[in-house]
């Protein structure tokens, strides 16, 4: 009867904080603007930036970078971020490897998809598309987070245009029913929360995401999390937030469908990772057979940009050893 009690108090709370949070949003409370796109384009694209567009509608923010001559590494960036995540990664690997890395349709800099639903597959099928105009015929596929489960999904299909697999903090595993979702995650499951959460993105809330990615304030400062706050706000970048989110819900786990991938294959992951722990790393060693895995003590979320030069070197290692003998 207790428990009864406490789920309908349970209940009625989350109500009562969706009808509020809607009631500020409508009030014009807590609304933060977009920021005009070449406002923010014009702060963080470089030199080596290139803008393309693709037939599903989306310019896409594209770099190549490092050595022209050298064998081809893509960089997948994860879900809420964008292509700088690698640029660490770029300074140490450039000199060897050619670096193609690119933002995720309504990320970073690149547009939305016209009528986009951001399933996996439709990612999926972007990259496709972004190899395909880059000419790219084999590469090396390195994912972090959501750029992970896109590349298992990518390598399942496109098995022989892949020389190597290298996952990041991959999601795209089943999660455990004892995880506990982010709370952004779970809001949207509540009617009216997507809408407000379009238009509500308080600093601090992006600040703390960032540090808790990161597994320490140590690793944060203003100028990354300025960074992320305002590619969020970036034109349209909140509505396909609210879109992926949601399609995380439906996409189905990849754990049978990567059963049978032989490629060699790198795990990179932090020990004390909070969106994906280490326990996923485990698994994905047991499905993959032919996976080998590194992991870093007091590591979160972002090996590759808190140790760039240790992950790196440990890749190219990988690589050597592995792949191009």
């Amino acid at each position: 009867m207790k428990k009864y009690i406490f789920k309908l108090l349970g209940i009625f709370t989350v109500g009562l904080f969706s009808l509020l949070v809607i009631g500020l949003f409508i009030s014009g409370f807590f609304v933060v603007s977009d920021l005009p796109r070449s406002e923010v384009a014009d702060k963080y694209s470089n030199q080596n930036s290139m803008f393309i567009t693709l037939e599903n509608g989306s310019t896409v923010h594209i770099r190549d970078e490092g050595n022209p001559n050298g064998e081809v590494l893509v960089l997948l960036h994860g879900f809420g971020m964008s292509l700088h995540v690698w640029e660490k990664w770029v300074a140490e690997l450039g000199d060897t490897y050619r670096l193609i890395s690119f933002d995720w349709p309504g990320y970073g800099l690149s547009t939305p998809i016209r009528d986009g639903t951001y399933s996996r597959n439709e990612m999926t099928d972007y990259l496709v598309s972004v190899l395909d105009w880059m000419n790219i015929d084999k590469s090396v596929l390195v994912g972090h987070s959501m750029g992970g489960e896109i590349a298992m999904n990518y390598i399942v299909d496109y098995p022989e245009k892949v020389q190597a697999l290298v996952l990041i903090s991959a999601t795209g595993l089943k999660i455990d029913r004892s995880d506990k979702s982010p709370r952004t995650l779970e809001l949207t499951k509540y009617p009216g929360m997507s809408t407000a959460l379009r238009y509500i993105t308080p600093y601090d809330t992006v600040k703390n995401a960032v540090i808790t990615s990161y597994g320490s304030e140590a690793f944060v400062n203003k100028e990354l999390v300025d960074r992320y706050y305002e590619l969020m706000l970036n034109s349209t970048n909140r509505d396909v937030f609210i879109k992926r989110i949601k399609q995380m819900f439906l996409d189905e786990p990849l754990d049978a469908r990567i059963g049978r991938l032989n490629h060699p294959t790198l795990l990179i992951w932090g020990e004390e990772d909070q969106m994906v722990g280490l326990k996923y790393a485990k698994r994905l060693r047991s499905i993959i057979l032919s996976a080998r895995l590194v992991s870093y003590q007091g590591v979160g979320h972002m090996p590759m940009d808190v140790l760039p030069k240790v992950t790196a070197k440990d890749l190219t290692n990988f690589l050597n050893s592995e792949v191009f003998q």
